[in-house]
């Protein structure tokens, strides 16, 4: 078990949390749910193609990773980022985003296992922007996961 395959895991494991939450894209057409990047956005690659096109989105970021000894598994850090276009004056692409925010809290508080491989610790921290960005709304959840490690071989002498 490794940190990528946390990441990938995590990636489908938020699609199918926010699968049935519907937001608009910038063309005004309603989206279901969200599609999940693996820590950043596609690069844009053309002149007349810019980050828009890929909301909603989800971006599951590895941030960190610890271990405190040799028997504790690795604590590793994931950001999901997420990000909703809403041209709705009365500004409901932030109400998505505490949607999506508490959707995901809600699978991790209660059951904690990711594909059966890795235990989500039970803090957990959120955020939503302090800036407006109308008609772009954005927020994250940052969770913490233990992945089992490989434990040391002590060497045999004699």
């Amino acid at each position: 078990m490794t940190a990528l395959e946390l990441q990938k895991d995590l990636a489908a494991e938020v699609e199918n949390i926010l699968k049935d939450v519907i937001t608009k894209d910038p063309d005004g057409n309603r989206k279901s749910g969200v599609t999940a990047y693996r820590q950043f956005l596609p690069k844009v690659t053309e002149d007349d193609e810019d980050e828009t096109k890929f909301f909603p989105y989800a971006i599951i970021r590895l941030s960190d990773a610890t271990t405190p000894d040799d028997f504790t598994a690795w604590q590793v850090t994931v950001d999901v980022l997420l990000g909703v276009y809403d041209d709705d004056p009365k500004m409901g692409g932030g109400d998505n985003v505490l949607i999506m925010i508490q959707r995901i809290i809600d699978r991790f508080s209660q059951e904690a296992l990711l594909a059966r491989k890795y235990r989500c610790q039970s803090k957990m921290d959120w955020a939503v922007q302090d800036e407006d960005t109308f008609p772009y709304f954005f927020g994250g959840v940052r969770l913490v996961f233990d992945i089992p490690k490989i434990g040391r071989s002590e060497p045999i002498y004699g």
